[in-house]
């Protein structure tokens, strides 16, 4: 009688542990983001920043190049005038490089955790609809069955979502605001 508790017990432990294949599902983050129209649009507004940025960080380099240029035709005096202006304006480039850079930075980070918040409602949904219990990224699995990828599926929530919000956000663009005028 002894032995045969402790068989059980393990047994109970180890069928509540097993879980059914529907239980988990796996996604991939990376296909998601390639094929969520929100992220595309977040990567070209943010690289559109970085190339305005970039190129204004490029006018000021060329204004420095220009200086210095100038500089080797003036005489003694003026020229370490310019050599000052020069120094100063590096300086002031040099800061907004690293300006620019940590506000981007912080810009993408900012977007990214909104888009991993709404892979998680979106996730939330499609898991619930399925009956799934765990959700996993692809990265963090070394094998998964067919089947028990649901990418697709958060996809389409998601560019579901996205629709809806934009046409909310043009509906209320279109709107004209009511005022009164006396």
């Amino acid at each position: 009688m002894r032995s045969i508790l402790p068989m059980t017990l393990l047994g109970l432990f180890i069928s509540g542990c097993a879980r059914s294949p529907a239980d988990i599902a796996v996604i991939d983050i990376e296909s998601i983001f390639k094929s969520y129209k929100k992220s595309q649009s977040i990567y070209e507004r943010l690289e559109k920043e970085r190339r305005s940025l970039e190129t204004k960080g490029q006018e000021m380099l060329d204004e420095i190049n220009k200086l210095v240029k100038e500089s080797e035709l003036l005489s003694e005096e003026t020229r370490r005038e310019r050599e000052t202006r020069i120094k100063e304006k590096s300086v002031a480039l040099e800061a907004f490089r690293r300006d620019a850079t940590r506000e981007l930075a912080e810009k993408t980070n900012n977007e990214y955790q909104k888009l991993m918040n709404d892979v998680r409602v979106a996730a939330g949904t499609v898991a619930k609809r399925r009956q799934i219990k765990i959700v996993l990224d692809t990265s963090a699995v070394v094998y998964s069955a067919k089947g028990v990828d649901v990418t697709g599926e958060i996809i389409e929530e998601l560019n579901s979502r996205f629709g809806k919000e934009s046409a909310k956000n043009e509906a209320r663009a279109a709107t004209p605001t009511s005022s009164t005028t006396r």
